[in-house]
């Protein structure tokens, strides 16, 4: 099984680079589709977006690392990486937004994509995936606390010597792509029915997304790309699916997140509600 999954994922990775047989033509003769940018916060289900988009048969993830404010300077800059990208190339990130950024995507001709999940859910899948990667630069902090509860406590309130901000320092970081990307997508809408979602959902949200960064889109590529979005092959992986967050809040970590992060919820579109 274990090397049964890692063909898949080598297979995919091939794939989401532009280096498959089928992607390399598309390499050197796309002109059409524009380069696109997309954002979320982690553990957003960053990999679900960028499957939907690398499944299309234009499209291709440029050769770099998951970009961040931590290293965009790295390659240049935003505005200087995005004037480089090519035709259906796909930059990946993880940058809060500054209001410079929708200008120099514009003069590029680089379409944005902001991808939200409800942050309750967030805060569950980084409390398990921090605590169980040793490698993760705030596995310590999170590994020392005695459960999930505290964790997920952790997470709402942030942890200064830590360098871990509160959760609304963080929504609020990247709550400038709300408006200024060029489609919104929700995980909730994309994952489908294997996560959790609606299948007629899903369509409609991969429809939504292919038109808004100029891609060819047929009702026979949408079938194709929803039998294959959920997946496994990203090693970040843990559920994929939604609502996940009801088994692991109780009501104290809810009444904690309405005081602390309340409004940032509601101006995602993520309202609190009781735990049963």
């Amino acid at each position: 099984m274990r090397l049964a999954e890692a063909l898949v994922r080598h297979a995919w990775t091939l794939r989401r680079f532009g280096l498959s047989p089928g992607k390399l033509a598309v390499r050197v003769g796309n002109r059409g589709e524009p380069p696109i940018l997309c954002v979320s916060l982690p553990k957003a289900g960053t990999h679900l977006l960028e499957r939907a988009l690398c499944l299309h048969p234009r499209l291709y993830r440029r050769l770099l690392p998951t970009l961040n404010p931590d290293n965009i300077d790295r390659w240049g800059g935003l505005g200087s990486l995005s004037e480089r990208l090519r035709a259906g190339q796909i930059l990946i990130s993880h940058l809060h937004f500054t209001p410079e950024y929708p200008g120099l995507l514009r003069r590029a001709n680089v379409r944005s994509v902001f991808l939200i999940r409800d942050p309750r859910d967030i805060l569950v899948s980084l409390a398990f995936y921090v605590a169980g990667d040793p490698a993760h630069r705030l596995h310590d902090l999170f590994a020392a606390l005695p459960d999930t509860h505290a964790r997920i406590r952790l997470g709402i309130t942030g942890d200064a010597a830590g360098r871990l901000p509160p959760l609304r320092e963080r929504l609020a970081a990247f709550s400038g792509w709300l408006s200024a990307s060029d489609l919104v997508v929700r995980f909730e809408s994309l994952i489908g029915g294997t996560g959790g979602g609606d299948a007629e959902t899903q369509r409609a949200t991969l429809v939504a997304l292919y038109q808004a960064i100029g891609a060819v889109v047929t009702d026979a590529l949408v079938d194709r790309v929803s039998a294959r979005l959920f997946s496994r092959a990203s090693p970040t992986f843990r559920k994929g699916t939604t609502g996940q967050w009801r088994k692991h809040f109780t009501p104290e970590l809810e009444t904690l997140l309405e005081m602390e992060a309340g409004a940032e919820l509601r101006q995602y579109g993520y309202g609190t509600e009781p735990v049963n």
